[in-house]
């Protein structure tokens, strides 16, 4: 009997005791539960230009826009440093010119510069050595079509209609290069002849006067 009393006691210390053990540790039934609180800072930031999708031309123009009031000139799809973004020229009457930077899948804005202030010597510039093939002899060597890389194009503008698509092998990849006239003026963009990816788009407003 005095043993049984002592077993019983020594578990009812063991609860006694062990009980800011078990708050702290949390161990259950043997096992150790972690109970620290969970780290605030983990990562909720996504490479956009991996995850996200492209914005169009249209878009990159509403949002340029929205930052800066004027007429939009020119928009220009640029990659430098890992990043991917337009560049929008917007003409503005009674005070000087500006180009809007602004993250091309995200539409946040960079930048807003003085467009004589801005200094694009160190843009992007998607032409390398290009070398012409025949659009019959690389199309063989692509996986999309002229179609595909067409509606592809046409997807950066509104109301827009192909005029011209060459295949072209630059910077070691196929290219197609895409003219399409618009109801506002002229864009050209490139699609990777593979991959689908817009690699430049550039679109030019005609003047309003």
């Amino acid at each position: 009997m005095n043993k049984h009393k002592l077993w019983i006691g020594s578990i009812s210390a063991a609860v006694l005791l062990g009980g800011s053990a078990v708050a702290a540790s949390s161990s259950v039934n043997g096992q150790s539960v972690q109970t620290t609180p969970s780290s605030t800072s983990q990562s909720v930031t996504q490479d956009q230009s991996s995850t996200g999708k492209l914005l169009t031309g249209a878009q990159a123009k509403a949002a340029a826009l929205k930052a800066a009031e004027g007429k939009v000139d020119d928009i220009d799809l640029e990659r430098r440093n890992g990043q991917t973004f337009y560049e929008v020229e917007i003409d503005r009457k009674g005070s000087n010119d500006v180009v809007v930077r602004l993250d091309a899948y995200t539409g946040k804005i960079l930048a807003v510069v003085d467009d004589e202030d801005y200094d694009d010597d160190d843009d992007y510039n998607y032409n390398g050595s290009a070398t012409s093939t025949s659009n019959q002899s690389a199309a063989k060597q692509v996986k999309l079509t002229e179609a595909q890389a067409s509606a592809i194009a046409l997807k950066q503008v509104t109301g827009g209609k192909v005029t011209e698509i060459e295949l072209d092998h630059d910077d070691g990849r196929y290219v197609y290069e895409i003219e399409i006239r618009t109801a506002d003026g002229e864009a050209d963009v490139d699609v990777d002849a593979n991959t689908g990816k817009v690699l430049s788009f550039d679109q030019d407003f005609d003047d309003e006067d």
